[in-house]
């Protein structure tokens, strides 16, 4: 059992971080073994997501009205805290107007022919609903489509309740299944400081500190934003529906940073769900509100969009009146729920968005330069994101249970559970 998991990842972010700084070759050099320790966690995400899900929907007894009011409650917790996020980005980019004044003709500008050819993606949004129940489980899992997994599994779960005696050797398959995956996951995660530091390295080392100082105003806002996000709103929203989420931060301590370090949320979702069921969340919500969210619920890339947005217009000198920004709210309400399901998400909706309401695709080429800086960040972020859900959601189910004896032990945080 290991007691300072969250102190090794730390210590890896930052000897990483070093390491990079002072010999780029080399820390561009450890990338595979940063990419190895992603695709460790990624091969398992599919198959947790599948089984507790079908576990967690035949539990209501193949009720389908049950599972409609939990996807529906949701999906109107995710569009609430959405709109709040991207009002404190609009807030603060039209306070410290981190674009005014930026001199572009000394930007570099990054190539983002693939960005464009993914953005038709996320704009037309028609289509992303109707892909949402997939032609082939197969083939949306081999595309890592979590949404349509989600779909697909909810149905079969809800129909493995239904039909009763019937199901439970199907069902008892994917509950041994699911137990297997968590106990793999927790193996795997053992290796998670040395991806960590691999990854620190390598990014450091490929873009050097100094590619970020020209645009350090506009990093500086979207941290800035998200610190008030992570230690203002939500601790706001805890307050108000009586939930210690210090408590909550802290039990998760561990899976932020490496979020931080491996800009991927999904590197830590198995264990996530692990914990938020112990903290007294039900398994039925958490096994559908925190894969769900990877989709619909980026908070840190809703409040990077708003104000990387307003960012290009300011920069290119383009007035934006109080009706056209919210304008741009409005539109990415909507394409931002398209992030996880392309590559390079929030760049594409990011695109997507400044193209619809007509600002410079060349603003996204700048933007691009500093991402993976940005990224760390607002992925981060999703981390408190998703405990906040999976606990508020679970209230308004009345299945919260909480066991605070998980919480306030440290000890139980380690990647080796007993």
């Amino acid at each position: 059992m290991k007691k300072f998991f969250a102190f090794q990842v730390m210590i890896g972010l930052i000897l990483g971080a070093i390491i990079g700084a002072i010999f780029p070759d080399f820390g561009t050099k450890l990338r595979p073994v940063g990419d190895m320790f992603i695709h460790l966690i990624k091969m398992i995400v599919i198959p947790i997501v599948f089984t507790t899900i079908v576990v967690g929907a035949s539990g209501g007894n193949g009720n389908m009205k049950k599972m409609g009011s939990l996807g529906l409650k949701t999906l109107i917790w995710f569009e609430l805290v959405t709109t709040l996020i991207l009002g404190i980005g609009l807030l603060l980019v039209n306070l410290l107007k981190p674009g005014v004044g930026v001199d572009l003709s000394h930007l570099a500008k990054t190539d983002i022919s693939q960005v464009k050819a993914n953005a038709s993606t996320v704009v037309d949004f028609k289509t992303m609903i109707v892909n949402i129940i997939p032609n082939n489980i197969v083939n949306a899992m081999d595309q890592n489509n979590l949404l349509a997994v989600i779909f697909f599994a909810i149905l079969f779960g809800v129909a493995a309740g239904a039909i009763g005696k019937a199901a439970e050797p199907a069902l008892k398959f994917m509950e041994s299944a699911s137990k297997v995956m968590f106990k793999l996951t927790q193996m795997v995660m053992v290796t998670a400081p040395i991806g960590v530091f691999a990854l620190m390295a390598s990014s450091v080392g490929q873009f050097g500190i100094s590619h970020f100082i020209p645009m350090a105003k506009l990093i500086g806002v979207v941290y800035l934003g998200l610190a008030i996000v992570i230690f203002g709103l939500f601790p706001l929203i805890a307050w108000m529906f009586k939930i210690p989420y210090f408590k909550v931060f802290r039990m998760v301590w561990d899976l932020f940073l490496i979020t931080f370090s491996t800009t991927s949320t999904e590197t830590v979702l198995p264990q996530l769900m692990e914990r938020m069921e112990k903290f007294g969340c039900s398994k039925r919500v958490v096994s559908f509100v925190i894969p769900a969210g990877l989709s619909l619920n980026c908070d840190g890339s809703t409040l990077y969009l708003s104000v990387a947005s307003i960012f290009i217009a300011q920069a290119f000198g383009i007035p934006m009146s109080l009706e056209q920004q919210l304008i741009v709210m409005a539109v990415l309400i909507a394409t931002s729920k398209g992030i996880a399901a392309v590559p390079m998400g929030s760049l594409v909706v990011l695109l997507a968005t400044a193209t619809a309401v007509g600002l410079p695709a060349e603003g996204v080429a700048i933007i691009a330069g500093i991402d993976r800086v940005l990224d760390m960040a607002r992925t981060a972020c999703n981390t408190p994101g998703h405990c906040l859900a999976s606990i508020v959601v679970s209230k308004w189910e009345k299945e919260f249970h909480p066991n605070e004896a998980f919480a306030a032990r440290p000890e139980t945080q380690s990647v080796r559970q007993s």
